[in-house]
């Protein structure tokens, strides 16, 4: 019943899009080429406000990167997705996990969606819920030991339900390609959590408009994350073994911009093991660095991390994993501004300038030039 009525809502909505705009929503998305159309936010019960001044905070940024020569132009990888997370990062700041702002964010990406020109037909609310006895009980109940997770399960929160948000590109085969990212965060402005991997999935679902692919494409962005990684499991359990059978990989987008140094994983199963494939997405980041001059590191331990494709990864699906980190002194790696109120698309441009703006491009290249190749 929640499940009908959350798409009655969706078809509303559209409806008065398209009626207010009589239909130019999607010959704008369309002639122009790259340009995101903003759907203006309805009032929420769940408020936090962007960060406006941090006061002392000493950045840490690393000299040796010039962030200033990446200014992207209008129509470059990359472009859209800042453009989107600017908009998600001051009006869908705070979606936390089985609240209404996190719903709202889910209707506002069907509605992008809808305005790029894909049909309904392709486009699918997986709802769960979070109780004892739901579909994502057992999930929510491993997170209580986390601020998160206690966070939501005391009852702060006014739903009982969260949902994916899947967009489907069909291809030439049936085989596919889950191209994945979660748009919860906790209550700050989530720019680089995960409002960066929301944004590269958007510019990259706005160009396979375009574009030829071989493989049927599933964009996946996934709900409730941050309280046990709870919509990758429901969405991996939901699938058949002739479904599961058809997934040729997984990528998961999260965190973009912690640092400037591009990180990629890859891997399957419990370990760390290399292959074919493994050596074929090398060779595509090879590329990359070539044509571009940018180096994507590889990091193999990346596949352990805790984030929306290890589901896969434990299905015995391979995956590949893109992060943004940076370094201390002593050569760990690190992140500057997850989980806390510094996770602001302002301030970090006023911190890092035109680090955004590298990140995103050369993750945006770096995830076509998979999409656009053939594994087999």
């Amino acid at each position: 019943m929640r499940r009908k009525w959350i798409i009655a809502v969706i078809v509303i909505v559209a409806a008065w899009i398209f009626a207010a705009c009589g239909g130019g929503i999607l010959d704008e998305a369309q002639d122009d080429g790259y340009e995101v159309v903003a759907v203006e936010p309805t009032p929420s019960p769940v408020v936090a406000e962007p960060v406006e001044e941090v006061d002392e905070y000493e950045p840490q940024g690393h000299e040796d990167y010039d962030y200033d020569v990446f200014t992207l132009s209008h129509g470059e990888h990359g472009y859209i997705a800042v453009s989107y997370i600017e908009f998600i990062n001051d009006n869908l700041y705070a979606r936390v996990p089985f609240s209404y702002r996190e719903l709202e964010a889910a209707l506002w990406l069907v509605d992008e969606f809808l305005a790029m020109g894909y049909d309904e037909a392709y486009i699918e609310i997986q709802e769960f819920s979070k109780g004892e006895d739901g579909d994502a009980g057992q999930w929510v109940r491993h997170s209580r030991d986390t601020d998160a997770g206690q966070w939501i399960m005391g009852g702060s929160e006014p739903r009982y339900y969260s949902q994916n948000v899947i967009l489907t590109v069909p291809g030439q085969s049936e085989r596919k390609i889950i191209v994945g990212a979660h748009y919860d965060t906790l209550p700050y402005p989530g720019a680089s959590d995960n409002a960066s991997g929301m944004a590269l999935l958007l510019e990259s679902a706005q160009r396979m408009l375009n574009e030829e692919n071989y493989y049927t494409i599933v964009y996946v962005f996934f709900g409730a994350e941050e309280v046990g990684l709870v919509g990758a499991h429901v969405f991996v359990e939901s699938l058949s073994d002739e479904q599961s059978d058809l997934i040729e990989f997984m990528v998961n987008a999260d965190v973009l911009f912690e640092g400037p140094y591009l990180m990629y994983g890859v891997g399957r199963g419990r370990g760390v093991i290399t292959s074919e494939f493994t050596d074929y997405v090398s060779e595509i980041a090879l590329g990359v660095q070539e044509r571009h001059g940018v180096e994507l590191f590889t990091r193999p331990e990346l596949v352990f991390a805790g984030s929306d494709h290890l589901p896969f990864k434990w299905a015995g699906h391979y995956v590949v994993v893109l992060f943004g980190m940076d370094k201390r002194e002593d050569g760990s790696w690190m992140t500057r501004v997850l989980h806390s109120p510094y996770d602001d698309f302002h301030h970090i441009n006023e911190q890092w300038p035109g680090k955004i703006g590298r990140n995103m491009r050369y993750f945006s290249i770096f995830l076509e030039d998979m999409l656009l190749s053939r594994f087999d």
